[in-house]
Formats: C-alpha cells, structure tokens, sequence
C-alpha cells in the first residue's frame, strides 16, 4: 500500500484479493458514512444497510459516499476522505496505464464513477459533440 501511495501509478505485479479487499475495506472506513456513533447530511453522503446477512454493503465495502465538491467534481471530498484517495489513486494509475500504452503526452485524466450505460451515453455524446459531421462515432 505505501508503494502504491508514494509512486501513484500501477503497480509491477498485480495485488492478491485478499490484499485489494483490505485496501478497498481501509478507504471505506475513511468515509464519515462509515463512522459507527455518527449521522451525517448531505447531497453526497449515502447509507448502506447491510441487513442480515451484510450483502448490500460488502458488495462495494460500504462506500456510498460520493466524491468532489459542489462546482468541482474532482475536488476532495473532506467527509470522504478514503473516496477521494482512491479517485485520485484510479486517475493517477489510469494516467500511467495511457501513458504505458505509447500516449506519453497525456498530462491528466479524469475517472468518474457511473454506471456502464450512463458512461457509454457520456463517450458516445462527447465523441459527437468534437465530429458533429462525423457519420459514425
């Protein structure tokens, strides 16, 4: 975990489950929507009901949480302090995989976490909006 903090880019050897899981598990816990004697309120503050048998919040380690700042999607989130790490982890290591694969001028990337279906319409829309000529995109 501390070389991946300190060098911010993919690691050489990819990570065991159980080591992922525990990183996934100690960012959730970093969330003030994970704090066992505390209530927040807020647009981004999210609950997770484990119920009985504790599915529901093990299937995204009880982040529910969201990430940015009102006007400033990538901004950090001070009540989501383990959110905003991993969002800055995954675009710094998703800067070093473009970069890897040959598109060495890349300076930034933004990762945002939406659905399959809402992401595709978000690409297809933007890739229209550059070629408004274009017959395919």
């Amino acid at each position: 975990v501390t070389s991946l903090l300190s060098e911010k880019r993919l690691p050489e050897k990819g990570w065991d489950e159980w080591s992922i899981k525990q990183l996934l598990n100690d960012l959730a816990m970093m969330d003030s929507n994970t704090f066992y004697h505390g209530v927040g309120v807020g647009e981004r503050e999210g609950r997770v009901w484990g119920g009985p048998s504790g599915l529901v919040s093990q299937r995204n380690f009880g982040m529910a949480h969201g990430i940015g700042r009102s006007g400033d999607i990538s901004a950090l989130q001070p009540k989501a302090a383990g959110s905003s790490l991993m969002s800055k982890l995954v675009q710094h290591m998703s800067r070093n995989l473009i970069c890897r694969l040959g598109i060495k001028s890349t300076k930034g990337v933004l990762v945002l976490p939406l659905a399959t279906g809402m992401a595709a319409t978000m690409t297809f829309l933007t890739l229209k909006a550059k070629n408004p000529n274009a017959k395919y995109v």
